[in-house]
């Protein structure tokens, strides 16, 4: 008799437990969201911040933690194990690491936002005025780094022989000290990171050389919004939502960019907040707000000039088959085109 009691007031105690549990379960509960940035917390990645600071990622029930990165290739990886949700990334990284890994976790981008790619070669060695002019010199770069792996696309298309060059392989943080020694002749770069960095070293930066992959018909777009199918497919509320938070965060930076700095400052206190408004004004001005932009809003892409691009990344990273547009980007995620229009 006595063990029948015990058995009913377990039993009790259970229901009782199960009935608190689903009480105090919230509907629509915020869904956490794991992020990793392609780099570290700078001027460019503010867009993140400060959205999340606004509390635009609370308001449409996500729970956003975001991770500095350590390049692209790194951030990709790590989201194709399932280690984050969402990444900013290289979308040429991505494509080379989908169609070589064709058995990995899948990846796609779901907005766009280096409408077109900041890669370049910066020199400040006034004897190299034109791109052949680096035939027989010192080219500083980085293992696996975008503007490296897609040189041999602005070098095909400048006229320049990338076997009379000589590469000289350090971490990208010693690029523009090298040049400012005069160890190395010119260095593969993204703009902005190049321009700050030697201004950093009191270089006068009026006098760089620079040439832009995109000056030279290099059509490749740059960073965007990367998830993986899967997580795109079970969750697609929480894709349109993180978008739809970036869109109204990126609309503040147009109108002030100076909005977004402090966000850095919470994250990494010892940032110099005048170096990383001016190092988004530069991304912003030549990666972001590009008249293409601004004619047909923010995160989308020209399908026929996205076609371009595949075509030159799958010649030059020599992939084993040309993925598909659809394969690449979807614009099933974005707010509609009027909610993403900026204007001067």
């Amino acid at each position: 008799m006595f063990a029948w009691l015990q058995t009913l007031c377990r039993l009790t105690v259970s229901v009782v437990a199960c009935v608190v549990s689903f009480a105090v379960e919230p509907a629509g509960a915020t869904q956490h969201v794991r992020m990793l940035l392609d780099w570290a917390f700078q001027g460019p990645q503010s867009l993140f911040t400060y959205a999340s600071q606004k509390g635009y990622f609370t308001q449409e029930g996500l729970d956003v933690s975001i991770d500095r990165g350590y390049g692209s290739a790194d951030a990709i990886i790590k989201l194709a194990t399932g280690t984050y949700d969402i990444a900013f990334g290289d979308i040429n990284s991505m494509m080379e690491f989908n169609t070589k890994n064709p058995e990995k976790r899948q990846l796609i981008s779901v907005m766009m936002v280096y409408d077109r790619a900041p890669l370049c070669v910066v020199s400040i060695d006034p004897s190299i005025k034109t791109p052949r002019d680096l035939e027989g010199r010192k080219l500083v770069t980085t293992h696996g780094a975008a503007d490296l792996n897609l040189f041999p696309i602005f070098a095909r298309n400048a006229g320049v022989d990338p076997q009379k060059i000589s590469f000289i392989y350090v971490q990208p943080q010693l690029r523009e000290p090298l040049l400012v020694r005069h160890e190395a002749d010119a260095s593969t770069a993204f703009y902005h990171t190049s321009y700050m960095s030697l201004k950093a070293l009191n270089f006068d930066v009026s006098k760089m050389t620079v040439f832009m992959y995109s000056d030279f018909g290099v059509e490749l777009y740059g960073n965007g919004i990367i998830t993986s199918r899967d997580f795109a497919n079970a969750k697609p509320d929480v894709i349109k939502g993180f978008n739809r938070a970036l869109t109204r965060a990126l609309k503040d930076i147009y109108a002030s960019p100076e909005v977004a700095i402090p966000s850095l400052k919470e994250r990494d206190e010892t940032i110099r907040e005048v170096v990383e408004l001016e190092r988004l004004k530069i991304v912003d001005q030549q990666s972001v707000f590009t008249p293409y932009v601004m004619k047909n809003g923010f995160g989308d892409i020209d399908r026929e000039r996205m076609q371009r691009a595949i075509a030159q990344v799958t010649e030059v990273l020599a992939l084993p088959k040309a993925p598909s547009v659809d394969a690449v980007f979807t614009d099933a995620y974005l707010p509609p085109r009027v909610d993403r229009q900026v204007h001067p």
